[in-house]
């Protein structure tokens, strides 16, 4: 079986035949069905298409699994009904069957619990979707019957999750996140939740990585890199469990300085990257990446960039690999516009060179119509909580809370949005759109 990961690492035509299957299927879903496609040589991949429905029969999966024998499952499907996808993840565990989970397929809310099932997974990151799922069909129920079928549900669902080796943390994120929404998974996160099986996960190959979506948010969001010398020397010379650390501080301070005003950053940048750099999948000299974070800064030229607390993964050997979450917000006087949202990012930054070789990034969400910077708002706040409220025994994580905190507060500031005002007690003060009588962070 871990030879078959393997030959996944040079099964380049199998992710191209998902990829046209995926430009082909047009229709809209439907209930389940399956589609059989082929991969590289002697390798074969069985389809799950269509919405979760609570009369689907998992038996169809053991039958079509059992006559075609695939080496992997995958999936096309929207969600659907969480109990249905939860019956069909164990029959993949009884088929003892592998899944895969590209981007350029769909695999969101109940789908993601299918996913699951497999004994060994392996999904790109931003490929898995999540948001609130229903935990009851609660039409003719009264209160008590809707609060028991919750509570039966919610429990069934940790139950399988732990079965999976899954953790429960996945349901408590999808909860979180609005039905109207969706959340992707980072590679962090399912690493780290054991959505994926890293033991015997392969490479997917570089040239089946989509390219990011054409919204001038993605092609132009900052690559999150670092760009203190001193600091990279630092992290150079530091134990590798101190690694993480000092790539949170590294993203921390290079979106720091992409929030200032844009000549400012722009100089910033200057230094950053090598002469030639793999950017967004393109090979392209410094010239090129600097000239497209010019024009974006054009766009924008007010904007807030901030990572988001506790994403940030790192792997350093020589280069950096490093990964995760940043969430912005920008905006433009004359035109009236503004963006907001939140993107994946994952570069490559060679410690010899202290230089940016890579870039590459996927927008996980946009906040349409957004006139606040509430992201970031929510950040502080949770760091706020966690500076506050903290008892960690050394203060470590307080101390780390605190000094983010207060450095988010000035970044938002510089886009007119402050925490209380002058005089007023703590336990008033509130964010809101600045006035003659706000105060101001450094004031």
């Amino acid at each position: 079986m871990l030879e078959g990961w393997r030959s996944m690492r040079k099964s380049v035509s199998f992710i191209s035949v998902l990829l046209a299957f995926v430009a082909l299927a047009a229709e809209a879903h439907a209930a389940i069905s399956y589609q059989r496609l082929d991969g590289a040589p002697g390798e074969r991949a069985l389809a799950i298409k269509g919405v979760f429905e609570s009369s689907d029969d998992p038996m169809t999966l053991v039958d079509e699994y059992t006559q075609y024998q695939p080496n992997y499952v995958t999936f096309d499907s929207p969600g659907g009904n969480v109990v249905a996808a939860i019956r069909f993840g164990r029959a993949l565990r009884l088929l003892n069957a592998r899944t895969v989970q590209i981007r350029a397929a769909e695999c969101a809310s109940a789908c993601a619990f299918a996913f699951v099932g497999g004994v060994e997974r392996f999904a790109e990151p931003g490929s898995i979707g999540v948001h609130r799922v229903s935990l009851s069909d609660d039409a003719g129920m009264d209160n008590k019957l809707v609060v028991s079928s919750v509570q039966s549900l919610t429990g069934e669902i940790i139950g399988y999750l732990t079965d999976m080796g899954v953790s429960p943390n996945l349901l408590q994120l999808s909860l979180s996140i609005d039905s109207d929404d969706i959340r992707y998974l980072t590679s962090a996160e399912m690493r780290d939740w054991n959505i994926i099986t890293p033991e015997n996960m392969p490479s997917p190959p570089a040239s089946t990585s989509p390219q990011p979506d054409a919204a001038p948010e993605l092609s132009a969001t900052p690559a999150v890199m670092p760009s203190d010398p001193s600091a990279s020397e630092e992290a150079t010379a530091s134990a590798p469990g101190d690694l993480t650390t000092e790539a949170v501080d590294f993203v921390n301070r290079y979106n720091d300085e992409w929030s200032k005003d844009s000549a400012s950053a722009l100089a910033f940048m200057k230094g950053v990257y090598a002469d030639e750099v793999s950017f967004f999948g393109n090979s392209v000299d410094k010239d090129a990446v600097l000239k497209e974070k010019a024009a974006f800064a054009q766009r924008w030229p007010e904007r807030i960039y901030s990572v988001k607390p506790g994403s940030v993964t790192a792997s350093c050997a020589g280069k950096c690999e490093m990964s995760g979450i940043v969430e912005w917000f920008a905006r433009n006087r004359d035109t009236g516009r503004t963006s907001s949202g939140m993107a994946e990012f994952s570069f490559v930054w060679n410690t010899a060179s202290l230089q940016i070789e890579s870039e590459t990034g996927k927008v996980l969400a946009t906040d349409k119509g957004a006139k606040a910077p509430d992201r970031l708002i929510h950040q502080w706040i949770g760091l706020d909580d966690i500076c506050r409220g903290s008892t960690d025994r050394y203060g470590i994580e307080t101390e780390r809370a605190c000094k983010r905190r207060d450095q988010i507060g000035p970044l938002l500031d510089r886009v007119d949005w402050c925490y209380g005002h002058n005089d007023e007690p703590e336990s008033d003060k509130m964010w809101h759109k600045c006035d003659a009588n706000s105060y101001r962070y450094g004031e």
